[in-house]
């Protein structure tokens, strides 16, 4: 074991006290249960945003699909993060909908956004999108304060690894072996080839371990990209049907109670996506979405992360389906009407 930064240290925040006790099975008891609790407070508030931002009838079948659908479920009792990031987004984005009517300045917005990066730090790249939309606004206040506080909030894991390892790491060591697992010769998202292995055993066995295997897998990632300029594009149009659509690789993908309803959300959501498109009302959204594009062309793409991201294309969903099923009776009424 070395010291490390390879993860954010948000979940490890909330798992540490669970150590504390020592029966497994009422620690995996707890835990499974505030999932659950968490879970049902996501219900609540995906409610009150979707009835704020579009109506009840869409809230209503929003909540409906994230109460049942089977992947919703399963995190409900997997360890990781993915309902707390549910919670948080949605909070997120129902703070940001209450800022965009009042303009006024939202201490708790940049403290639940800093809560997301310590549990997925890649999510710093929606910041960005969101000050750069207050500068070009000209809302100067929003933007410097939420500089000036988000950068307060991480600098303490940043310290912390300054201390440890001697080097500037601002939040994860994770960098390098991300983009090489979606930019390798062998396959996206794999974890790597034979010679990267042997090279990783020829690192130096010190506290910086990390720092080298991190600089180790950059160097190749970047590499494989510059000698397969081809492949990184044509690899981006398969990562984004891997982030969209299924995964082409993970056996789970492929079930049929996970991809019936996979498949068909998409295809309501782009219904609904087409439908509703109004640049002003729903930026944040537009914004969340191209993050989690941008970061899966650049990067890989798991099923998880379209679990986490699919919480907000629930509501766009909900309104394709009430046109297909508007178009339905349209058709069928005009049948009958000829008959």
């Amino acid at each position: 074991p070395f010291s490390s930064a390879y993860m954010p240290p948000g979940y490890v925040f909330i798992i540490l006290p669970f150590y504390l006790i020592e029966n497994d099975f009422i620690i995996n008891l707890i835990i499974i249960s505030l999932q659950i609790l968490c879970s049902a407070a996501v219900i609540f508030f995906l409610f009150k945003l979707c009835a704020n931002i579009f109506d009840k009838s869409i809230a209503i079948v929003s909540t409906l699909i994230y109460a049942i659908l089977p992947e919703f479920i399963y995190a409900c009792v997997s360890f990781s993060p993915t309902v707390l990031f549910h919670l948080l987004i949605v909070l997120v984005f129902y703070r940001l909908q209450v800022h965009n009517k009042t303009n006024k300045l939202d201490i708790l917005l940049p403290l639940l956004l800093v809560a997301i990066i310590y549990l997925r730090s890649e999510f710093i790249l929606f910041v960005l999108f969101l000050i750069m939309f207050y500068i070009i606004s000209k809302q100067y206040r929003q933007a410097l304060s939420y500089i000036i506080l988000i950068l307060f909030l991480i600098l303490p894991w940043s310290i912390r690894n300054l201390m440890v390892f001697d080097s500037l790491v601002p939040m994860t060591t994770n960098l390098g072996q991300n983009l090489y697992r979606g930019n390798n010769s062998s396959d996206v998202g794999w974890w790597g080839e034979e010679i990267m292995i042997e090279k990783v055993k020829e690192l130096p066995r010190d506290k910086s371990f990390e720092i080298h295997m991190n600089q180790l897998y950059l160097n190749r990632a970047i590499n494989y990209i510059k000698e397969n300029p081809v492949r990184f594009v044509s690899n981006g149009f398969r990562k984004q049907f891997e982030l969209w659509v299924f995964n082409l690789t993970d056996i789970r993908a492929k079930l049929l109670i996970y991809l019936i309803p996979t498949i068909s959300i998409f295809c309501l959501f782009i219904i609904g996506i087409i439908r509703t498109f109004n640049l002003p009302k729903y930026k944040y959204f537009y914004m969340f979405f191209l993050q989690a594009t941008i970061l899966s062309a650049i990067f890989f793409s798991l099923p998880r992360y379209q679990t986490m991201m699919k919480v907000l294309m629930l509501p766009f969903a909900a309104i394709g389906m009430f046109y297909v099923v508007d178009v339905f009776k349209k058709i069928v009424f005009n049948t009958e009407s000829k008959n």
